[in-house]
């Protein structure tokens, strides 16, 4: 009768943790498609320039230095406008991976097993979202140089103007590999999430691992498109995964894990 009683109790504790683990990682799949929408939304606004115009380089015949230097404190100018932009976009941003990140523990929790694509899956959900979230921070770097407000260039300040802007330059080259990299990282544990969701069948719907291997193709494709430093490609595939598809897959899982929370 004691050991009953005792496997009873074991049994209860188990599943209040399954359900305890349904609740996070519901809660965290919310976060990270609110994150991944609101992060995207605000880089697009920005890129098409829907905030504020960018200023374009102009030739004048005060010469290169003057030039640059006038250009220079134009971009500032318009960054300090839309900082509010570039501030909540870089910290939604890393909140949204590490959210991403918890969905996968939830979901390694939530099947058994110890095949490849289990144990793989929060491997590399957490380093490509941790390069990512890096990536994001660090062009928060320029937020020092765009806080204050700037008017025009001084006389005999072109030379200091001209060193700032190219050290901003300097941090987004920084940036930029890292985030390429983290979102192969990032697609490859959403290629396990996939495996994993499709092997779970019927505990998983179908098409919520059909959208896992779709973002995954569209996150690599990302990759590629930052990684060349292409505007156009990289504006769509940034509306297609941000917007869309990973909102929507983040979604399916918090709808599961919440029918999960409630057994």
């Amino acid at each position: 009768m004691d050991t009953m009683a005792a496997a009873g109790t074991a049994l209860d504790e188990r599943s209040e943790a399954d359900r305890a683990w349904a609740r996070v990682g519901r809660a965290a799949a919310y976060v990270a498609a609110a994150g991944f929408f609101a992060m995207t939304l605000l880089y697009l606004l920005d890129q098409m320039d829907l905030l504020a115009p960018s200023p374009q380089y102009v030739q004048t015949s005060a010469g290169q230095l003057h030039d640059e230097a006038r250009f220079w404190a134009q971009v500032f100018e318009h960054q300090h406008r839309i900082l509010w932009d570039v501030v909540i976009r870089d910290v939604v941003g890393p909140a949204a991976f590490i959210a991403l990140i918890v969905v996968g523990v939830a979901l390694r929790r939530r099947v058994s097993g110890d095949r490849p694509q289990r144990q793989l899956l929060v491997t590399f959900l957490t380093v490509g979202g941790l390069i990512a979230a890096i990536s994001s921070l660090l062009y928060l770097g320029n937020v020092e140089f765009w806080r204050l407000p700037w008017g025009p260039v001084p006389s005999g300040g072109e030379t200091s103007i001209v060193a700032v802007g190219r050290a901003t330059t300097a941090i987004d080259n920084l940036t930029t590999w890292p985030e390429a990299f983290g979102y192969v990282v990032l697609a490859l544990g959403l290629w396990c999430l996939g495996s994993v969701v499709r092997a779970e069948r019927p505990s998983f719907s179908t098409r919520l691992g059909t959208l896992a291997f779709v973002t995954a193709g569209g996150l690599a494709a990302l990759a590629i498109a930052t990684a060349l430093d292409a505007e156009t490609p990289r504006s769509v595939l940034s509306l297609a995964v941000g917007v869309v598809l990973a909102p929507w897959l983040c979604f399916g899982f918090a709808r599961t894990f919440g029918r999960e929370a409630h057994r």
